[in-house]
């Protein structure tokens, strides 16, 4: 159906825009445009739906006495503006008054429209007593099938002793299984009540295997950093191991006698879990009871009991992505008959049930929901800003000196200043940035951080270097991919960028950066007299970059003491690099297996100490490689 000729020609063409924001004027004719059939309809809801609450009022005085065409599609737009927020309580009211109305409606549709609407948790909130109790008056009464399970639907979600009761007293086969849905969702929300959270600062009853991920390319690091967490702890070292295999992918894993936070000394970590017993899955098995028979485990009831303090609140979510709505329902259902002392609750859950299948198994891991302290620091962001743990990588890659001057040319949200003053002592700490917005926000991280002195100058990256000392470290990861515009001049200019570092920085210095052109930008910087030490393909989230870890070498004495100190001004000439391959030293590197050093070996960052860790100075080559020879081999300790 066409929209009405009377419809304004300036409207109609704005309809079209989906950045359309309709004023008061624009309502009427758009509420008239609900009842017409097709594209028009859904593009005026729409529009309204940007409004938000400003077209509420205009809609419940609409509807209050249109006819049945126009009442569904109205009381279907009042429900869906009662989520725009914030709506002043008076309006909120008289909604959920008009919504209520609704269930005994003549019409059909109405009446369905207004319970889905009043199964909102917004609706709800309005008065849910009141709201539950007319919910389960309608059910009771109502004989349209559609209408009967949209209202069953409704009460499940608004939950409460009245709903159980109401949906105890339906009865049919045709809505055998939603009813048990719904009762399964009302006593999940009557248990919300209950306090939940994980007791982090407790240790297993005994060891326990943790899966630890980090971005793909960086597991060597992690591991590094996994080795040196226990130190000292009654439990001991950690050992790490790198696995990988087609049902659980790439992690690092560890056995756990200590607590559960310790794991987030580890600053590459993305996230950790409580892998359980692997299932075997027979062809044609039912994922969702292999899911349920783990969660039932006695593995499974030790660990949730030991580490959460409350309710015990899980939710379901599939490794391959996907929602999978009726598998969880199937899941949750087994588990509720055996063990209902084990809620699940995608809203307010203390547990990720994570579910992985590969190779004809399934792998089930508990991921504790436990507050990450690690960069509490960061009060604000950029477009281009980096993760933080990547930031993390590239800072423990460096090292730490004490007499480092350290320098970020793009500094962003000054993510790598803040984990490099986390890291160790230094001498200064500089970065810059063409964006004063960032700058700002840089500097809210760095002192939210301890980060002390560090200073900010607005200035192009491919401009001169920081006035004063030869930065012997400069570390940075500039913006990339999606994150920023590709142009076709962005390889040049972080050309450029290379040849401006190398010679920026003091003779000994080091330069650690992300390249999203890794064999180009490492020629470059061969011919600029760097010597690459690490070469690590990184998972950017969606895109693959590498970090590059370059060498500067230190000046030779000359004849007569006429030795220069890099300072600003002096001009060092190098010659370059061998174009051909690498030297004896680098070819040995390549592909070299993380192996976890012995407690004495390990980096402690200490002010003398001008190395970073062993595993991250080698050239190692293709990651992946190096996953592929460690699957399945035990870690060990040197």
């Amino acid at each position: 159906m066409t929209p009405p000729a009377t419809l304004d020609p300036d409207l109609q063409r704005a309809l079209s825009d989906p950045g359309f924001t309709p004023g008061r004027r624009h309502f009427a004719a758009l509420m008239g445009l609900l009842e017409t059939s097709g594209e028009p309809a859904e593009l005026a809801e729409r529009a309204l739906r940007r409004a938000g609450a400003a077209a509420l009022p205009a809609a419940l005085e609409r509807a209050a006495g249109a006819a049945p065409a126009l009442r569904a599609p109205l009381t279907r737009l009042v429900g869906k503006l009662m989520a725009s927020g914030p709506i002043d309580p008076e309006v909120s009211e008289r909604a959920r008054d008009y919504l209520l109305a609704c269930l005994g409606d003549e019409d059909r549709r109405t009446r369905r429209m207004a319970a889905v609407a009043l199964g909102k948790p917004y609706a709800a909130d309005a008065g849910r007593s009141l709201v539950e109790q007319a919910l389960a008056e309608a059910a009771r009464s109502e004989r349209s099938p559609d209408v009967r399970r949209a209202l069953i639907e409704a009460l499940g979600k608004v939950g409460g002793g009245a709903a159980l009761d109401a949906l105890a007293e339906l009865d049919g086969d045709d809505i055998a299984g939603v009813r048990a849905r719904a009762e399964l969702l009302a006593r999940r929300t009557l248990t919300r009540g209950e306090p939940s959270e994980i007791a982090g600062d407790r240790a297993p009853e005994r060891p326990l295997r943790v899966a630890v991920r980090c971005r793909r390319g960086l597991e060597a690091i992690l591991a590094e950093e996994l080795a040196a967490l226990d130190a000292g702890s009654p439990g001991g070292a950690l050992v790490p191991e790198l696995r990988s295999d087609p049902c659980g992918g790439t992690r690092v894993e560890v056995v756990l006698s200590g607590r559960l936070d310790v794991l987030f000394g580890a600053r590459t970590m993305l996230s950790f879990a409580l892998p359980l017993p692997l299932r075997k899955l027979d062809e044609g098995a039912d994922l969702a009871a292999a899911v349920a028979e783990r969660l039932l485990s006695r593995e499974a009831r030790e660990i949730l009991r030991r580490f959460t303090q409350g309710a015990i609140r899980y939710r379901i979510d599939w490794a391959g992505g996907g929602k999978r709505r009726a598998a969880v329902f199937r899941a949750a259902a087994a588990v509720e008959a055996e063990a209902p002392e084990l809620v699940n609750d995608p809203t307010q859950s203390t547990w990720d049930v994570v579910v992985y299948e590969g190779a004809g198994r399934a792998r089930v891991e508990l991921a504790p929901r436990l507050p990450d302290p690690r960069f509490a620091y960061r009060r604000g962001d950029v477009p281009a800003a980096s993760h933080p743990t990547i930031a993390a990588a590239l800072a423990r890659i460096a090292g730490a000196r004490g007499d480092d001057v350290v320098w970020d040319p793009f500094v962003g949200s000054g993510l790598e200043l803040c984990e490099r003053a986390l890291l160790g002592p230094y001498r200064r700490l500089v970065g810059s940035d063409r964006d004063p917005r960032a700058l700002q926000i840089a500097r809210e991280n760095l002192d939210a951080a301890g980060a002390r002195g560090a200073e900010l100058l607005q200035r192009d990256a491919l401009g001169a270097p920081p006035p004063g000392e030869a930065p012997t470290l400069i570390l940075t990861n500039p913006p990339l991919g999606r994150r920023v515009e590709r142009t076709g001049d962005l390889d040049a200019m972080l050309d450029r960028f290379v040849e401006g570092a190398a010679h920026a920085l003091a003779p000994g210095g080091r330069m650690v950066w992300i390249s999203p052109f890794p064999e180009r930008t490492e020629a470059i910087a061969r011919r600029s007299g760097l010597r690459p030490e690490a070469l690590l393909r990184v998972d950017m989230g969606g895109f693959d970059a590498q970090i590059q870890s370059f060498h500067k070498e230190a000046l030779r004495p000359q004849a007569g003491n006429d030795r220069r100190d890099g300072r600003r001004g002096d001009r060092l000439d190098h010659p370059p690099a061998g174009r051909g391959g690498r030297g004896p030293q680098q070819a040995e590197l390549r592909g070299e297996q993380h192996r976890p050093h012995r407690q004495e070996q390990r980096h402690h960052h200490r002010d003398d100490d001008p190395e970073p860790p062993r595993a991250v100075r080698r050239h190692v080559g293709d990651q992946a490689e190096a996953v592929g020879r460690a699957e399945g081999r035990r870690g060990r300790r040197g």
